[in-house]
């Protein structure tokens, strides 16, 4: 039964795109036409965006289309580096072995996404933490305790007054801060998709040393397997530079790569070309291109060096990730421990008061 078919699909995640790049790879490979083996991989799925996904593939191929040219319908599931990697290999004769190359670059990538999230785990856990016990206390809690305090009538000290008062107002006022918290989180998910706020937070962002070397590092390692894919799958250089741009986040990066593109149409080798914008490409990349220009290696040279940044951001996101969990911890100890104190000293005073009698 044909699937009904739209070109509006969620894009798919990582581990469906490896599952059926690798299927195709590996079905090319033992000689089954294009069109079989995605009709064999739409079966085979459990997932129902990437049956659909598939479907549409195959209309697209039945209908007179190459893969490249199909793809290139599903935006939302294939990017524009996915795209030109296929048409190459289909150009060169050799699209299978794309295809397994490609299937080892999502595999990389997935790995480091999920390098990356095991790190934030136990940061994240900690602030989810913070934010629920933060909320418990002042919105169910400490009311019922300021209620019996205040009504006592006793000489409260300054941060018990102002902690007992807070959560008073903030249960009184729960469901505007409520809607006043979630009204500012899809108002900023908003702004940030605007084109002019988010270059406006990103410059903000790249002042943080921390932030800009993380972002450095980023755009080297994704600049570096990118450009090293694409060349591998016979994509002429000045192509590769110009779908490279595509996946970086530095605007100054994108410029100095476009910089590169320019200097190699006028006869520029790349790591020449490189020596004049010292502060987007350093020493190591420019001896690394360089060795891999003269031997004619530069695809190798360039996968060699992508792992290499790729292990500098992840070094980055552990480091930082290590220093932010005892400073969370603390904040944690802060906070109860102020609550705690706002509590014990006005039942000490309470006490001392009735003592005597």
């Amino acid at each position: 039964m044909k699937l009904p078919f739209s070109k509006k699909y969620h894009k798919l995640p990582p581990t469906e795109k490896l599952a059926v790049v690798e299927g195709l790879s590996i079905m090319l490979s033992a000689g089954i036409p294009i069109l079989e083996a995605i009709e064999s991989l739409k079966e085979d799925t459990e997932n129902k965006n990437t049956k659909l996904v598939l479907a549409g593939l195959s209309d697209e191929i039945s209908s007179g289309k190459t893969l490249s040219d199909a793809i290139s319908a599903f935006s939302d599931s294939f990017d524009l580096v996915f795209i030109n990697i296929i048409k190459s290999g289909e150009a060169s004769g050799n699209l299978d072995k794309v295809l397994t190359h490609l299937a080892e670059n999502i595999k990389s990538s997935i790995e480091t996404s999920d390098n990356i999230k095991s790190a934030l785990f136990y940061p994240a856990l900690v602030i989810i933490t913070l934010v629920s016990v933060s909320f418990y206390m002042f919105a169910f809690s400490l009311p019922k305790i300021s209620t019996v305090f205040i009504d006592l009538n006793i000489d409260l000290p300054a941060y018990s007054t102002f902690i007992f008062k807070f959560s008073l107002f903030f249960q009184k006022n729960l469901l505007y801060i409520g809607a006043g918290f979630l009204t500012s989180i899809i108002l900023s998910i908003w702004l940030l998709r605007t084109t002019k706020i988010r270059k406006i937070f990103f410059s903000f962002l790249i002042k943080l040393p921390s932030v800009r070397t993380l972002i450095k590092y980023m755009d080297l390692s994704r600049f570096t397997k990118t450009t090293a894919l694409l060349l591998t799958a016979g994509v002429p250089i000045i192509d590769v530079l110009d779908i490279s741009k595509n996946v970086i986040i530095s605007p100054k990066f994108k410029a100095d790569i476009e910089y590169l593109k320019d200097s190699l149409t006028e006869g520029i080798n790349l790591a020449d070309a490189m020596k004049t914008r010292p502060k987007s490409f350093p020493s190591l990349l420019k001896q690394v291109i360089g060795v891999g220009e003269e031997t004619g290696n530069l695809d190798k040279a360039l996968e060699d060096i992508s792992g290499h940044y790729e292990k500098k951001f992840t070094d980055i996101i552990k480091n930082l990730t290590v220093l932010l969990e005892p400073i969370l911890i603390v904040l944690i100890g802060i906070l109860v421990g102020v609550v705690l104190l706002s509590i014990i000293v006005p039942i000490y005073q309470l006490i001392s008061q009735i003592g005597p009698q």
